[in-house]
């Protein structure tokens, strides 16, 4: 038994490295936790994390390998996920370049439609990301023994990705929140909306060259 759970570890450490490095997801995240609040940012959580259980089961049942195969299909991926987080930078910028910066709070939502916002921002940004199901294509097999069942175990990992997601997040967004307090003034909203900005758009060209 010890073989068949010692590849989950080591999975779980490979993705642990991967899931704290700075990203959209990351920026995402902090700039939701500070300048709208709680609700938003817990759904953003979850929708990131659902988008990555989604890719995940893709993995495990072949669809990611479609997706990887069909230049076509993943160029329209890639591009979808560049013009939505250009669309995103956008709205920023946008609000950066006001007089008077515009605030999205919690308490202006009823809280379903805060969350809602969040998740459906958290879902696009993973699900659109082709790299995600390239990541889970090519990694899932090094970590998955030959004595066991593909599908199965690449369940399994996908249980791991996302509780190692959810677990990482939501401290970052409890971190966020604790330094909202302090933060939560239209100088420092300006700014972190241009950051962010300036990280979606990065990450949305990153996406075209490298299609």
């Amino acid at each position: 038994m010890p073989h068949v759970f010692l590849p989950v570890l080591a999975f779980a450490a490979a993705w642990g490295v991967l899931v704290l490095t700075p990203g959209t997801e990351t920026a995402l995240i902090i700039r939701l936790s500070i300048s709208v609040g709680r609700t938003t940012a817990i759904g953003a959580v979850l929708g990131i994390a659902s988008g990555l259980t989604l890719w995940g089961i893709g993995t495990a049942f072949g669809l990611s390998a479609l997706i990887a195969a069909s230049h076509t299909l993943y160029l329209v991926l890639e591009w979808a996920c560049a013009g939505y987080l250009l669309s995103l930078a956008f709205r920023l910028m946008v609000n950066v370049l006001r007089s008077t910066p515009e605030t999205e709070t919690d308490s202006e939502n009823q809280a379903p439609k805060a969350f809602w916002s969040g998740f459906q921002r958290g879902m696009f940004t993973t699900i659109l990301n082709p790299l995600v199901g390239v990541f889970d294509l090519t990694a899932f097999p090094q970590f998955i023994p030959p004595d066991v069942n593909a599908v199965t175990y690449a369940l399994l990992l996908t249980v791991v990705q996302a509780i190692l997601t959810l677990a990482w997040y939501f401290i970052l967004a409890f971190t966020a929140l604790f330094f909202s307090r302090f933060l939560a003034n239209p100088v420092v909203i300006r700014v972190l909306d241009g950051l962010t900005a300036l990280v979606f758009v990065i990450f949305a060209i990153r996406l075209v060259i490298s299609g």
